[in-house]
């Protein structure tokens, strides 16, 4: 191969290597208190029922959840549900941040069992 055009070549070779496929940096993930996530992300619809959502704070809309329920919750947490969006529609919302959200909301509506608001 002709020198003159190899150099070029193998520097777009490994350009292209380097970088992700859209040539956006990656997204960096934000760390919240459950309570910090729950507010920003989780609040807006859990506690009014928007869209269905069970209402933090009222038992009955959390009773008949899989026996599951907290890994499943957890799950639909990060990956979406239904209406849901995953991890509350924030993408750099970290992992952590959705599982504390998730254990905030289960502590506040159990926490007064077995009443109802």
């Amino acid at each position: 191969m002709n020198r003159k055009l190899f150099i070029p070549l193998a520097a777009l070779l490994f350009a292209g290597c380097s970088s992700n496929s859209t040539g956006d940096a990656p997204a960096a993930t934000v760390d919240l208190s459950g309570q910090e996530a729950y507010e920003q992300y989780c609040a807006k619809c859990h506690d009014t029922g928007e869209q269905g959502a069970p209402i933090v704070g009222k038992h009955s809309d959390w009773v008949d959840r899989s026996k599951l329920w907290q890994a499943v919750l957890m799950d639909h947490a990060k990956s979406g549900y239904l209406g849901m969006p995953a991890k509350g529609g924030s993408e750099e919302l970290s992992e952590k941040s959705v599982d504390a959200a998730v254990q905030y909301m289960l502590e506040r509506t159990h926490k007064d069992m077995p009443g109802d608001q």
